[in-house]
């Protein structure tokens, strides 16, 4: 569509109204620089809906023209633009003439030569209004209308602006692909095509979705069919296994009836002898009373006998051990006596020393008093010449005094720090005195304790002689050794003693074994209600249903002991479940518990369960792992029940190398440690070995047999111990003796210690006496030399007033002092030991009289005492004879008790064993519902559990009443 004209008026620079054309087809504008291109490409745009932005002006109110205002010379005028750009837009104050609005008209021409005028105005407001064929329209219309014409304003398809080529060339494939689609109409119909696109996606989907569910149906439909079949074969094969049942039923309930009508026609045609056994029977009854009312009566005896006898072994037990003291006591008097005489006579000799010592330490001490009262009384006499001196020998001698003061003067500081020296060392010497006298004295104590417990070992040696009726000093030697060997070989033991001791040491060490052993096997533990309860029911179950095969835990057992825990923790709740051969009786057993309210249980049917394949690679896949199924032992026919309890479950030999399946390798299997720890598939750990962890549940069937043989060792050890006499025994006595004997070995070990320390002291100690006296002469040599040094400064003033140094004088009384001190407590000492001695000579004078008297006491109660022994031994002896016939006869009679018991007991299974099949047969085909042709009766009178009644009374084949 060809433009025609246009036609402009007050738009940018053109003033008033303006027409431009007739154009010719053209493509391109050009002209010299202002020559207006670009306000014409500007009115076409603005024409055409172009917004301002493209237009050069950021308002629409820039494009109306605007005046300019006049020059001096008053010449108004229209000039073109100075440049490209048009009129001066920047100029923003009116001149004279301004519009107060503009329009542009586009004149076009189809192709039918309709001539269509398109016209856009705007004000100074910025407002815009639309014309079409001079009809006021709305932008849209406007718009659609060039739209019609295919002239689209987005694209801007109708002109080329200055730069837009190079623009569109310098584009991006995308960018000039949305170009484009934009100048061809196609951008604006994108999102109707999206949608168009989506709803076809959802139609590909939705057939192919109905494709596969016509497939799967097509699939399920041929499965249910090949299922329907499987179906209809297996009741075709239940009928006939019911019918096979029946005809099996029937034919053993035959030969069960033949058999006992068999037994029906011998026990009528044996009715005579039946009469003789029914009569011989009530004689075994009569008898077994008789026997029983004699076994109580011998019984009462019995026990009046022993009630008697352990009346006299009391008596005897209470006298025996007062013999044995007497004759201990005897012995220890004795030896007091002989100690006391000898330390009397030590304590005379000792006594005289002592007084000797005490008389010469007096005569010393008054010597030595005497000497110390002179030097005071000349200490005395000085000290008074001295206050008599005048004022000008006083003012000498402290001229004197400083004088000496200054002499020696490193001998002084020598003598200071040897002073200090000397104090210390004299002081550590005293430390180690003491710590030497006090090592001498422990060792003297520990001398003493050793002699104490050798006599003490002595003492208890004694009665042992006394019994045994030795007493000879190598004996006394050699018995701390050999009592125990002597107890049970000494010729002089009794007899019976040395049995009694062989038998004790058999039990102890058997039931040592027992215990072991049930400590291994974890009975110490009491049985739970519920596992109680559980083997009652399984042990019922398995009495009415033939097919329970018993739980998982009893038909399997670890290869090694070892694998015991691990085993336990892969069976898990398994490890009690019940294994039976067909899901049917399982469902039987399930019904028979609900019914009877007896628990529940865990079953396992080996006709149905579905256990994983083993995988063969587990089985060396790494060192010290091995699969579960391969550590345990079982029956081939429950091979499916382990299989499926243990599945591919993994025993390893340490934590390291379950980590190494699970984690290394990435293996998701169960991994169990033999301490329990488990790895599951996940990859947690959990578990752990517990001190209330019950892994020996396969010893349970060793378990009765061991606590019936610790019963019966504990019976026989009490039995043994009655025996046992209730005095101090041998055994207390070699107790007595070995806990002597360790005192005194640590008495010994002390008294050797005691020695030892005392000799490391010694050298520590000689080494401070040479110190102490090295420096002691080295004091005395410097004194000397600074008293040498004084007594030069002070000798002319002594000899002036005739007198000594005081400082001598005051050594002299000091040492004077020193030693009567040490002569007065030398004196006490003695004399005090002196006392001592007396006292403990009137002590033992005293003990000696005492012991002679207790000795002949003691000798008349050893005499009384071996009498009433003797009487009581007779009594015994004769008490013993009477029990073993009692205890015959009593032996006897359990004898023919206990033989007619049996023989009821077989009279009775005789009788019960023939219908005890049948009845057996009859509730399983009223448990399982198998109806059976009978003549008479009905199965609901079978009863479903067994009487279980423990007398010993004859019993009748039951029929129930059935046909």
């Amino acid at each position: 569509m060809p433009l025609v004209r246009i036609e402009v008026s007050d738009f940018k620079s053109y003033r008033g109204h303006q027409t431009i054309g007739p154009f010719k087809n053209f493509t391109s504008v050009i002209g010299p620089n202002g020559a207006g291109k670009s306000n014409l490409m500007d009115a076409i745009s603005f024409v055409l809906g172009v917004k301002s932005a493209q237009l050069r002006s950021s308002q629409l109110k820039d494009l109306v023209y605007r005046g300019r205002r006049l020059g001096k010379a008053g010449i108004e005028g229209e000039e073109d633009e100075p440049d490209a750009d048009g009129a001066a837009e920047g100029d923003d104050d009116e001149g004279e003439g301004s519009a107060k609005k503009a329009w542009v008209l586009a004149v076009y021409v189809d192709a039918d030569n309709k001539e269509w005028k398109f016209r856009r105005t705007i004000s100074t407001t910025g407002a815009s209004e639309y014309k079409l064929n001079n009809k006021v329209v709305t932008y849209n219309a406007y718009n659609a209308a060039l739209m019609s014409h295919n002239i689209l304003v987005k694209a801007k398809n109708f002109l080329v602006f200055q730069g837009d080529v190079e623009a569109v060339a310098s584009q991006s494939p995308r960018e000039l692909s949305r170009l484009i689609d934009q100048i061809s109409g196609s951008l604006e119909l994108a999102p109707e095509y999206e949608k168009a696109k989506e709803a076809q996606d959802r139609a590909t989907e939705n057939a192919t979705f109905n494709f596969t569910k016509r497939r799967g149906i097509a699939g399920e439909i041929k499965q249910y069919k090949e299922q329907k079949g499987e179906a209809d074969r297996f009741e075709s094969l239940c009928q006939e296994r019911d019918q096979r049942i029946l005809h099996r039923i029937l034919f053993k309930l035959f030969h069960i009836e033949e058999a006992i009508e068999s037994n029906a026609r011998e026990i009528r045609a044996q009715n005579k002898a039946l009469k003789s056994l029914r009569a011989e029977q009530r004689v075994h009854d009569q008898a077994l009373e008789a026997a029983r009312a004699e076994q109580a009566k011998k019984r009462t005896g019995v026990m009046q006998m022993e009630k008697k006898i352990k009346k006299a072994e009391k008596v005897l037990d209470g006298k025996r051990p007062d013999l044995v003291t007497a004759e201990a006591q005897i012995a220890h008097s004795k030896r007091k006596l002989a100690n006391a005489t000898k330390a009397q006579r030590e304590l005379e000799g000792q006594r005289e020393t002592l007084q000797t010592r005490v008389n010469n330490l007096q005569k010393e001490l008054a010597s030595v008093k005497k000497a110390a009262d002179a030097a005071q009384e000349a200490q005395r006499k000085a000290s008074q010449h001295n206050m008599a001196l005048g004022e000008e020998s006083l003012i000498e001698y402290r001229k004197l005094k400083a004088a000496a003061s200054i002499l020696a003067v490193d001998e002084r500081q020598s003598l200071e720090t040897l002073t200090r020296e000397h104090k210390t060392t004299s002081r550590t010497l005293g430390q180690l005195k003491e710590k030497q006298t006090g090592l001498e004295e422990n060792r003297e104590t520990r001398t003493a304790d050793a002699r104490v417990q050798s006599a003490r070992k002595t003492e208890a040696c004694i009665p042992l002689c006394i019994v045994w009726k030795r007493r000879s000093p190598g004996y006394m030697r050699i018995l701390p050794r050999r009592a125990r060997s002597l107890i049970t070989n000494s010729p002089s033991a009794p007899r019976s003693r040395k049995r009694r001791l062989q038998l004790e040491a058999q039990a102890n060490e058997q039931l040592q074994n027992v215990y072991a052993q049930l400590l291994q096997a974890g009975a110490d533990k009491h049985e739970s209600e519920r596992e109680m309860k559980l083997k009652e029911t399984l042990a019922l179950l398995q009495r009415l249903f033939p097919g329970v095969r018993g739980r998982v835990v009893d038909l399997c057992k670890p290869s090694q002991r070892k694998y015991e825990t691990a085993v336990q923790v892969v069976l898990g709740w398994n490890i009690d479940a019940i294994v039976v051969d067909t899901e049917k009786i399982a469902i039987d057993c399930i019904e028979y518990m609900r019914n009877q309210r007896i628990g529940q249980a865990t079953f396992i049917p080996l006709d149905t369960i579905q256990a994983k394949p083993i995988n063969d690679k587990f089985r060396s896949f790494a060192k010290g792992a091995r699969l579960a199924v391969d550590v345990i032992q079982y029956e081939p026919a429950v091979e499916r029940a382990m299989h499926h309890a243990c599945g591919n479950a993994l025993v390893c030999d340490t934590m390291e190398v379950a980590r190494y399946v699970c984690y290394e390798k990435g293996q998701e299997v169960k991994a169990v440690t033999l301490e329990g720890t488990i790895i599951h598939k996940s990859g947690l750990i959990t578990g752990g070995k517990s001190t209330h962890n019950n892994d020996k549940k396969w010893d349970e069937k060793d378990v009765q047999g061991l606590v019936r043989a610790k019963d019966g060792l504990l019976a026989q050890l009490r039995d043994l111990s009655k025996q046992k006499p209730r005095g101090k025994t041998d055994e207390n006595l070699i107790g007595d003796i070995g806990r002597i004997e360790s005192a005194t070995t640590l008495a010994k070990d002390d008294l050797n210690a005691c020695k030892l320390r005392l000799t490391g002291n010694t050298p520590e100690l000689k080494k401070t006496q040479a110190t102490y006296d090295t420096l002691q002469e080295q004091i005395a040599e410097l004194e000397e030399t600074i008293n040498n040094a004084e007594d030069a400064t002070f000798a002319a003033f002594c000899r002036k007033i005739k007198m000594k140094v005081a400082q001598e004088e005051s050594e002299a009384r000091l040492r004077f002092d020193n030693q009567i001190a040490r002569l007065t407590h030398q004196s006490d000492f003695e004399t005090e030991a002196l006392n001592g001695a007396l006292e403990r000579t009137t002590h033992l004078n005293k003990t000696v009289t005492t012991e002679q008297s207790n000795l002949v006491k003691l000798e008349e109660q050893k005499e009384a005492a071996q009498e009433d022994i003797s009487e009581s031994e007779n009594a015994i002896g004769v008490l013993r004879e009477e029990l073993t016939g009692l205890q015959e006869g009593l032996d006897e009679k359990t004898k023919n008790v206990e033989q007619a018991l049996k023989e009821i007991a077989s009279k009775n299974d005789e009788i019960e064993k023939s219908a005890l099949e049948r009845s057996s047969i009859y509730r399983k085909c009223r448990l399982e519902e198998i109806k059976l042709p009978l003549l008479q009766g009905n199965l609901k009178n079978v009863p479903m559990e067994e009487d279980e009644d423990g007398t010993q009374q004859p019993r009748r084949a039951q029929d129930f009443g059935i046909e």
